[in-house]
């Protein structure tokens, strides 16, 4: 709940069976939440374009997690083995690879090293051990994060973002000019790193893909027919030995992308952009100008790409990825900065005002869309039997219902379910959970 505290309001702070309760005398010029309809006092410190923000990145989540949710896409994609799609959604492939795919990952990885910061800082001002504090919150992440790869879905970021967060305490005390040097030589890493994909022999990789698609023949099926089929037991013994295990394999590069964003979350926090936005609206617009520079030609080759105009030395299908993710790093970026602008004008906040509801509960409503997905799917057997199209359209009706339930959990609890879990170890004290 929140509210922008006015000049006139006086405390009075007393104790009553060794409670403290705060009396708030508001005059005028209280703000009240637009839906919950009561006072939108802030008792958290929560910053509430950074709620709307999480929202907006969970709609994307949701919308590029679906295909995986409904398809044996992993297993596509370890053995290189083409996915016959009908002419709808082949141009729904090719808009999600140009505007949601790996984007709203990236919106969500910058989130994360940004609350980072504001948690840190947070904790410091309180006098509080930053340090212990913080190893518990990344600790209990990678629990959930275990527990939602190994016995719900394979897609989980949780456990990537809290190893990648364990290092990104190495770059807590760095001043920001200092950080934005090591942002830069990442960044040329990073595409030196994608690029390098390109300078391989195209007769070699594609001896190296025909031996993978051999050996994933007949894999795509047994996938389907585990999921539909099989029992608890059997499909989480399955999932480990084919998906788990190749996923745990190819952690460090997730970590590495997920770190690169990190970092540039750190560094907008301790520039205080967003929290001092007006501030900084020339170096906002220039990195939105950039941004978009940067996204429009990528966009195009994506597209290029995907209907064969062009061919760029190795397999589309390769290409596809590497532009992809570099187009991630841009888009994102792009977006954030355009959400921010918009969020300047009262039109625009109260609109987008129900994302905050949203990502207030991001921990539960991630993990809540997996839950739904892979009931869906899996216990009424139509995993492999859903096209693109049906499946955006069950994301679009999913999605409103999760802010609805947001909306009606926080007129009665502080947090979501899980983030008062996270929140309770992460302090080591059971938390205030209901209003």
């Amino acid at each position: 709940m929140y509210v922008y505290l006015p000049q006139n309001i006086f405390y009075n702070n007393r104790k009553e069976n060794n409670v403290n309760i705060i009396f708030i005398n508001i005059e005028r010029g209280l703000k009240v939440d637009p839906l919950l309809k009561g006072p939108a006092l802030d008792l958290s410190g929560r910053i509430n374009e950074l709620d709307i923000i999480r929202g907006f990145a969970l709609l994307g989540i949701l919308v590029v997690n679906m295909p995986l949710f409904q398809s044996p896409q992993l297993i596509a994609d370890l053995y290189m083995l083409p996915q016959p799609l009908s002419a709808t959604d082949t141009w729904i492939r090719i808009i999600l690879d140009v505007f949601v795919e790996t984007k709203f990952f990236s919106i969500f990885s910058f989130l994360f090293g940004l609350g980072f910061f504001i948690f840190m800082e947070r904790a410091a001002e309180k006098g509080r051990n930053v340090y212990t504090l913080y190893v518990r919150r990344l600790t209990m992440l990678a629990v959930f994060g275990a527990l939602h790869l190994l016995f719900l879905w394979y897609g989980d970021i949780l456990l990537t973002y809290a190893f990648a967060g364990f290092l990104l305490l190495l770059f807590y005390k760095l001043k920001p000019k200092t950080l934005l040097m090591i942002i830069t030589i990442f960044t040329v890493a990073l595409i030196l790193l994608l690029s390098a994909n390109f300078l391989l022999s195209p007769e070699e990789l594609q001896k190296e893909i025909q031996v993978l698609q051999a050996d994933g023949a007949g894999k795509m099926e047994e996938a389907i027919l585990i999921y539909n089929t099989s029992s608890y037991l059997d499909w989480l013994s399955y999932r480990f030995s084919n998906e788990v295990i190749p996923l745990i394999k190819h952690l460090p590069f997730s970590m590495l992308t997920a770190l690169y964003m990190f970092l540039l979350g750190l560094y907008v926090g301790k520039l205080n952009i967003i929290s001092e936005f007006p501030k900084h609206k020339r170096l906002a617009r220039n990195v939105w100008w950039i941004s978009l520079i940067i996204s429009i030609p990528l966009s195009f080759l994506i597209v290029a790409l995907h209907l064969d105009m062009l061919t760029l030395r190795i397999p589309n299908s390769l290409s596809v990825q590497v532009i992809v993710t570099l187009s991630g790093l841009s888009l994102s970026i792009f977006y954030i900065s355009t959400v921010l602008f918009l969020l300047q004008k009262e039109k625009w906040k109260k609109l987008f005002y129900p994302l905050s509801y949203l990502g207030r509960m991001a921990l539960t409503n991630y993990i809540a869309q997996t839950v739904i997905c892979v009931g869906i799917f899996t216990g009424f057997g139509l995993f492999g039997e859903i096209n693109l199209a049906l499946g955006l359209i069950m994301s679009f009706i999913i999605l409103p219902l999760q802010i609805l339930f947001s909306y009606f959990w926080l007129k009665y609890y502080l947090y979501g379910p899980l983030e008062w879990v996270w929140r309770s170890v992460t302090y080591g004290r059971v938390q205030p959970f209901r209003r």
